[in-house]
């Protein structure tokens, strides 16, 4: 494999720069498949909850974010992953928090992150120091 640098190269010239060493393969959508099926799974049980925006990542195996507009989604989705209420974090900075807590569904990691949260004085420093 080749890679041509561009910095630094008259205009019009090119360098070629060789590119050596073993590199891990690069993920493939077929290696999130288990993110896709768990999805299909939670859209089929759990259809009449409320809408996400809904994330797919690929570091540390693939993971997917479901992310909630309001406290009241969260819970609802915290209550149908059946989440204990006392593994949700109360994270973020003066008036930015958000509430996080992790689940497994059909093997696949979630993350589900709640936004909209107004932290009572002095509540958000307590929880980020616990």
């Amino acid at each position: 494999m080749t890679i041509t640098d561009p910095t630094n190269i008259p205009s019009g010239a090119r360098r070629t720069v060789a590119v050596t060493g073993i590199t891990p393969p690069e993920p493939v959508l077929a290696d999130q498949a288990p993110v896709f099926e768990a999805l299909t799974s939670l859209r089929q049980m759990f259809g009449h909850l409320p809408a996400a925006y809904l994330t797919v990542h690929t570091f540390h195996g693939s993971t997917l974010g479901i992310h909630l507009d309001s406290p009241a989604a969260f819970e609802a989705w915290r209550t149908a992953l059946q989440v204990a209420a006392e593994s949700v974090e109360l994270l973020g900075a003066s008036s930015n928090c958000w509430l996080s807590a992790d689940a497994v569904f059909r093997g696949v990691s979630i993350r589900l992150t709640g936004h909209g949260v107004v932290a009572p004085e002095g509540e958000l420093q307590t929880a980020v120091a616990e």
